[in-house]
């Protein structure tokens, strides 16, 4: 158990990156363009009279939506450390 996490930290120090990084760009770019489609796709609903608060309270939409976003640009930072191996934490010298 130990020792698959170390293996996961090791991606996290700096002059390494995951094997397959360039797959976990494409999926960071395609979370991100996905993230500006669906707050664009809100608004415009909004614009073309669709009421999402019959749903929800106002408070929920801004729980839901913080949460959300904070979960998306704390998943981003992860997947640019880890597939960068100019980023990272500095080992022990």
């Amino acid at each position: 158990m130990i020792k698959e996490f170390s293996a996961f930290f090791t991606a996290f120090k700096k002059g390494k990156e995951l094997t397959n990084s360039a797959t976990w760009k494409n999926v960071q770019l395609a979370g991100s363009a996905l993230f500006g489609l669906l707050s664009s796709l809100v608004v415009i609903a909004a614009g073309f009279g669709y009421d999402i608060r019959a749903v929800a309270t106002d408070t929920m939409l801004q729980q839901a939506s913080a949460g959300i976003a904070a979960l998306y640009f704390i998943a981003n930072g992860i997947l640019t450390v880890v597939t960068t191996s100019k980023l990272g934490i500095k080992g022990k010298k």
